[in-house]
């Protein structure tokens, strides 16, 4: 099924009633249909913020620097945060990647001054964010006290970009059925914005949100809820000999 912008431009044409440009310009009716696409992406993550999961990003931990940023290699596509491992020896061929685990501010302060890096802290390392944007930072306590080549891999939930060649799909799971709510709500926003057909837009609006929230009942059912899983609290490594 036809899904690329040049196909979601005239369907938002056909519900507005103007095959042919007249009262809306191409970039009107591409900023519609943007600001929808990114509504529907936002319903998608809060149910299934796995399908945004891609490729995690890898990059290199500096001597003595605790905060990398998308200079150091942090992704410019970042919205959230699913996992973060350090690995603090990479030249040491039997040293593994330890999940590093959330932390707040007080807990930088707090732990900024043990100067002391040792096997156990390693093992539990912490990490934070703070800034937005292309000035956001991903930093580490405790700080990496050598050079590493790839030893940061950050999973992240990312965001697709807007629409723009005509040739641009959107980046939705099961686009044959849900790109159809994009024109739905383009033009429902378009009209309401030129006040031509408030009667339309309302209708069209309901039907958009209705069709979206049935979206994302059935991508809830995809999600298995009989997985079973362990949560290692004891050096958060893969070894669960330990005990408990």
């Amino acid at each position: 099924m036809a899904k690329a912008l040049s196909d979601l431009r005239s369907s938002t044409r056909v519900y507005l009633d103007e095959i042919i440009a007249a009262d809306w310009s191409v970039a009107q009716v591409d900023e519609g249909i943007n600001y929808i696409y990114h509504e529907v992406v936002t319903a998608i993550i809060e149910v299934y913020e796995d399908y945004y999961v891609g490729t995690p990003a890898e990059f290199d931990s500096e001597e003595d620097k605790q905060e990398y940023g998308e200079d150091e290699g942090f992704p410019t596509d970042f919205f959230k945060v699913r996992r973060v491992e350090i690995n603090y020896d990479t030249s040491n061929s039997n040293s593994s990647p330890s999940k590093a685990l959330p932390i707040t501010s007080d807990d930088v302060k707090r732990d900024l001054g043990n100067t002391t890096i040792g096997i156990t802290t390693k093992r539990n390392p912490g990490y934070y964010l703070h800034g937005h944007g292309s000035h956001i930072k991903l930093g580490f306590i405790p700080i990496p006290d050598e050079t590493g080549t790839d030893a940061i891999k950050l999973w992240y939930v990312y965001f697709p970009v807007d629409l723009s060649a005509t040739t641009d799909e959107p980046d939705i799971p099961y686009p044959d059925r849900y790109c159809r709510l994009i024109p739905l709500g383009a033009a429902a926003d378009l009209l309401r914005k030129g006040q031509q057909e408030e009667a339309a837009a309302a209708r069209y609006r309901l039907e958009f949100e209705a069709g979206l929230e049935k979206m994302k009942q059935q991508l809830e059912d995809r999600k298995a809820d009989d997985i079973k899983s362990v949560t290692d609290v004891v050096g958060l490594d893969l070894d669960f000999s330990g005990g408990y």
